[in-house]
């Protein structure tokens, strides 16, 4: 084995697989481990490697499927340059081997060109993304760390026993657990979250939803926008500047978790994960567009314990949001409740669990 701890860290793109890695990276530096990260230009893990001091490896790989052709033919020949430069960085002709382990998106298509050692995977979502499954076809993968325990399920059931399966749940940190009081006053406090980049449809239609129950003095609203969003966001809430404060991205998001009473948000594992970690109660709004359902299939696990409220995209979603925080404000002790039934959830840490399976392979 290898006597200098190295370790290769592939996640880029969005945030759901970006700040998964950097706290499991975090985790490694804290062990005096050197971490080579592969990621790309448009995700926030270029920055986050620069603010670590972590040596950073840029690739030009991007999304593929249910794109165009030729849209497929250019993600192909930067997958093809990708593994060129990704094995000009990573030394082959060094005899030394080094643990990889992957984020799940497009950018983990780099781990096949990895030929040195172990490749190790954690899948955040409920339903394995396309890279996930693609890598399984290869003998690559040794270890899934499972951010669900559904997530473990669908690789039960999909693969065979080559591999092992580590619930470890999602990399979130340690988010302080929210206080059982709920906010006394008449006003609910409301945090709006459309993901790392935003969203567009809760950007429109949550400002206009809102718009009689701040005009009543029964919302107090934290809205994260988006950073291409902001202005336009604060300029729908123009009127009720008082109430609303609109941030292009929270930077201190466990702060606002413990300030909001319910999460508006969409249902990616990240945000899910978070929400359980905090012991919040969130209104999921999945997308109606993500692949394979997944964003409604990681929201499913809070609703079947009934820890959680669920909204659909739909032409009915302004009148079903309002029904709902009607119902809510008039009675609050429905998000004691469901907040009762998420504290029943086991919670893990993650980054230990990881850091403490992908160290064995060094002993």
């Amino acid at each position: 084995m290898a006597d200098l701890k190295t370790i290769y860290i592939v996640a880029g793109g969005t945030g759901g697989h970006v700040f998964p890695a950097k706290r499991v990276a975090q985790k490694y530096l804290n062990n005096g481990f050197k971490i080579n990260w592969i990621g790309t230009s448009r995700g926030p893990e270029k920055k986050i490697c620069k603010d670590l001091g972590i040596n950073f490896i840029q690739v030009p790989l991007y999304g593929f499927r249910g794109k165009g052709f030729f849209t497929k033919l250019k993600a192909l020949i930067a997958f093809i340059l990708s593994g060129l430069i990704f094995i000009f960085y990573s030394n082959p002709f060094n005899k030394q081997n080094s643990p990889m382990i992957v984020f799940g998106g497009y950018v983990s298509l780099i781990a096949f060109f990895y030929f040195k050692g172990p490749v190790f995977l954690q899948e955040q979502n409920t339903i394995p993304g396309s890279v996930s499954r693609l890598l399984l076809s290869t003998n690559k993968v040794s270890k899934i760390f499972c951010g669900f325990e559904k997530t473990k399920n669908f690789f039960e059931k999909y693969e065979k026993n080559f591999i092992d399966l580590i619930n470890t749940g999602n990399p979130v940190g340690k988010i302080k657990e929210k206080e059982n009081n709920l906010n006394n006053s008449s006003c609910l406090k409301v945090l709006v979250l459309g993901g790392s980049q935003g969203s567009m449809f809760l950007n429109e239609l949550i400002p206009e939803t809102f718009k009689e129950f701040i005009e009543n003095n029964s919302l107090e609203v934290k809205h994260q926008s988006g950073y291409k969003n902001e202005t336009k966001v604060k300029d729908n809430y123009s009127t009720f500047t008082e109430e609303v404060t609109v941030q292009a991205f929270i930077e201190d998001i466990e702060s606002a978790y413990q300030w909001a009473d319910i999460i508006i948000c969409r249902s990616g594992a990240l945000t899910v994960s978070e929400i359980i970690a905090s012991r919040s109660v969130g209104i999921f709004v999945p997308i109606k567009v993500s692949i394979d359902d997944h964003q409604k299939e990681n929201a499913s696990y809070l609703l079947s314990l009934d820890a959680a409220w669920l909204i659909e995209e739909s032409e009915n979603f302004k009148n079903e949001l309002r029904e709902l925080l009607v119902e809510i404000i008039n009675n609050k002790n429905l998000i004691y409740e469901k907040r009762e039934n998420i504290k029943k959830i086991e919670l893990k840490d993650a980054e230990s669990i990881i850091f403490n399976e992908i160290n064995a392979w060094y002993k």
